[in-house]
């Protein structure tokens, strides 16, 4: 312990200077974030037309956008999801970095809108500003029902903080700029990727085999006592 206190000694002066020079380090290095965003935003409005040739493309492919969403949403969701066929990210001209996430739907039995969308400002990074739009829900279809939170004086974002919510939620939050930042810069750009990655991953998923009658007896007569009495609480409650 004596030796440890040793090493330091006299070494206040140098680690304080240290940690001086990384926060003026760590100004530049958000300038640099800050000016990574905006240049990239910028290029993002340059491709606003290949994303319109491209959705050309997207529109004769079933259920594309479900495809590439299905990791955000809830199984609840997915009938309501099947029902987008263009999501668009409507950038502003004179500040590229300000954008509205517009999801685009046919007619279907869940809402009237044929729009959803969620307008952002980042202009000021310590007040985004949002403006949700509503959605007008048909008769006993609202998903977001589901699950609401019970203290409405309670103030927050119901999609990022409850697990369970519908992904419908979002478009109700208050802020809900991390998911917007995924969509707008990371799904949007890349969807074709995404929708890649999905197929593959459902294709790779284990091929379920049924078994015949003697081979389900032979499967319950393998499992001893033993083996029960180890497993999980879960699988004990099943097999007893």
């Amino acid at each position: 312990m004596a030796a440890e206190t040793g090493t330091n000694v006299g070494l206040e002066g140098p680690l304080k200077e240290l940690s001086d020079i990384n926060i003026e380090i760590s100004v530049i290095v958000d300038q640099l974030v800050d000016e990574e965003a905006a240049l990239h935003a910028k290029y993002e409005l340059r491709k606003a037309p290949l994303y319109k040739k491209r959705q050309n493309v997207i529109a004769n492919i079933s259920r594309f956008w479900l495809t590439c969403v299905t990791s955000l949403i809830e199984m609840e969701d997915a009938e309501a999801i099947s029902y987008l066929k263009n999501i668009e990210i409507q950038r502003s001209t004179e500040n590229p970095i300000n954008y509205n996430i517009v999801f685009l739907f046919e007619e279907n039995p869940y809402f009237t809108n044929s729009k959803l969308i969620k307008e952002f400002d980042f202009s000021d990074k310590g007040n985004i500003k949002v403006i949700n739009h509503k959605i007008d829900w048909k008769a006993n279809m609202d998903l977001t029902a589901v699950g609401k939170k019970t203290d409405v004086e309670e103030e927050g974002d119901e999609f990022s903080e409850n697990e369970d919510a519908s992904f419908f939620c979002w478009f109700n939050d208050a802020n809900g700029s991390d998911l917007a930042d995924l969509i707008a810069n990371d799904l949007f750009p890349n969807a074709d990727m995404y929708f890649i990655d999905s197929e593959d991953s459902e294709d790779e998923e284990s091929p379920v085999f049924e078994l015949g009658e003697s081979d389900v007896e032979e499967e319950v007569e393998s499992v001893s006592d033993n083996e029960v009495e180890n497993a999980p609480a879960s699988k004990r409650a099943k097999r007893n």
